[in-house]
């Protein structure tokens, strides 16, 4: 009775860990697709942006070159964990990348679609920050403050 025990014992965990069902990627659209596409339409914006800025308002194309930067960089953050969660072949159910709007003549109208955009980023990344899970939840919280930052640079 005893050696059985011992065995159940010795032997339980790998035997129970042979029952368990390997992990899947979940099913359906990631939650992280849209604000990697937020990210890479802002970063476009931003850059047209600072290029029609630059001789006009060199502190508002400075501002929009940052927000660039900043937004790419997001963008990759964000990719990379997509594809760390789901590793292979892009579904094909991807999203096409977003055209960000034209760029505004008017520099006063562009300071403030970019403040539009990085408030409409920040609230996205903020609103799912809750329905994520750890490091997800982290990276979308730092997106987040970092459009907050932008947006009173710009405001």
């Amino acid at each position: 009775m005893l050696t059985v025990g011992a065995t159940l014992f010795l032997a339980g965990p790998a035997v129970l860990a042979g029952c368990t069902l390997p992990a899947r990627a979940p099913e359906g659209p990631d939650p992280l697709e849209a604000p990697a596409l937020r990210a890479e339409a802002d970063a476009a914006l931003a850059t047209g942006m600072a290029r029609s800025a630059a001789h006009a308002d060199p502190v508002l194309a400075a501002a929009a070159r940052a927000l660039a930067a900043d937004r790419m960089a997001h963008a990759a953050a964000l990719r990379a964990e997509l594809r760390r969660a789901r590793p292979g072949p892009a579904p094909h159910g991807a999203s096409p990348p977003v055209a960000p709007p034209p760029v505004d003549p008017d520099l006063a109208g562009a300071r403030s679609t970019l403040t539009q955009t990085v408030h409409a980023a920040q609230d996205e990344a903020a609103g799912l920050v809750m329905t994520l899970p750890g490091y997800r939840a982290a990276l979308l919280a730092s997106v987040a403050a970092c459009c907050a930052s932008h947006a009173a640079l710009l405001s």
